[in-house]
């Protein structure tokens, strides 16, 4: 699930498949904590100077996320 929060979060879903996920997420509590804690993570990145490009940021993010999830998904 948290690869759609990323993808949501980057504007990489679709029209359709982002109102599949939101309605996902009103009805889900887990993937609204998810999405919410995921928001702020990238709130907080924003606050920092950024020396780079913003889209190599986004994907190391990213990687970072799946690399969690797939720990989470190994435990």
């Amino acid at each position: 699930m948290i690869n759609l929060v990323i993808k949501y979060l980057t504007g990489e879903l679709t029209p359709d498949e982002k109102k599949l996920f939101l309605l996902s997420v009103t009805e889900d509590k887990t993937l609204r904590n998810e999405l919410t804690e995921f928001n702020q993570i990238l709130g907080h990145l924003s606050l920092l100077p950024q020396k780079e490009d913003n889209q190599k940021a986004l994907r190391s993010l990213k990687n970072f996320l799946t690399e969690i999830e797939n720990k989470k998904d190994r435990e």
